[in-house]
């Protein structure tokens, strides 16, 4: 009885230590963005000495950066490419996952490269392609290479791989054509399209390289606005630069919050079977 007690309290105490291990950095950036620099380059100062709120009226007055700007064409960019490469990725593993057809290993293969290098190695041939389609400096620039992903094939070719042929048959049978047989699986599978809608939307609203190199500065996303706060010369107070990276951290942790039970059930199926 003890031993167990012993398990149990031991259990919970790591927990407790690992939650407030990620915890902190979080808890620190939010307090941070009310304090002076004096006291965000202190160390033993968790708890600012007064809650200084017009650091977050300098975000979103323009007085450094275009904050709105930004803010909403990284919401504009992540929501179209995540749109558009869940329906893309669910197409193609269903594909893969129910069909024989030429090149159908190439095409898998395909897939895992894109996983594989990474987005360095292909940034000069998608900076060719995009100048050859003349659409340079232009929204279109990023949303485009980010449909196509890897990722997203092997995870939707996992998911349908687990649909019972039967639902498919019958469908057929009814005299549905492969498009709509398509379509008539895709609720079946709603917890992992909003899963993976909800992967890339990170990786969209995260990604910083491919806006860089295609982007215009009056166009530029969050994480490109932000780096700009960074110079040698300290001429924009740390806590600006602080309270700026809450809004970058709130969409994404609002989005999993209410996405968490589709996200843990389109995860166990895959981990489980």
């Amino acid at each position: 009885m003890r031993t167990s007690i012993s398990i149990r309290v031991a259990t919970i105490s790591i927990g407790l230590i690992v939650i407030l291990w990620f915890i902190y950095p979080y808890a620190w950036m939010c307090l941070s963005a009310f304090k002076h620099n004096r006291e965000i380059y202190n160390p033993i100062q968790f708890f600012p000495s007064q809650f200084n709120f017009s650091y977050f009226a300098d975000v979103f007055s323009g007085k450094y950066i275009d904050f709105k700007s930004a803010f909403f064409s990284s919401v504009w960019i992540a929501v179209i490419q995540a749109t558009g490469a869940v329906l893309i990725s669910a197409a193609t593993g269903y594909a893969i996952a129910r069909y024989k057809f030429p090149f159908k290993k190439l095409l898998f293969l395909l897939a895992i490269t894109l996983i594989i290098l990474p987005k360095q190695a292909m940034s000069i041939p998608i900076f060719e392609w995009i100048n050859h389609l003349n659409i340079h400096g232009s929204y279109s620039s990023i949303i485009l290479p980010g449909l196509a992903s890897g990722i997203g094939i092997l995870f939707f070719l996992q998911i349908f791989r687990k649909i019972p042929q039967e639902y498919i048959d019958i469908s057929r049978v009814e005299g549905a054509s492969e498009f709509r047989t398509f379509i008539t699986v895709l609720p079946m599978v709603i917890p992992a399209l909003l899963t993976y809608g909800v992967i890339h939307f990170i990786l969209a609203w995260n990604d910083h390289l491919v806006p860089l190199l295609l982007l215009e500065d009056s166009k530029r996303t969050l994480p490109l606005a932000l780096s700009s706060l960074n110079d040698s010369s300290q001429r924009v107070p740390q806590a600006v630069v602080l309270a700026a990276s809450i809004f970058t951290v709130l969409p994404v942790a609002i989005l999993f919050g209410l996405l968490y039970r589709q996200f843990k059930s389109s995860m166990s199926e895959i981990l489980v079977h």
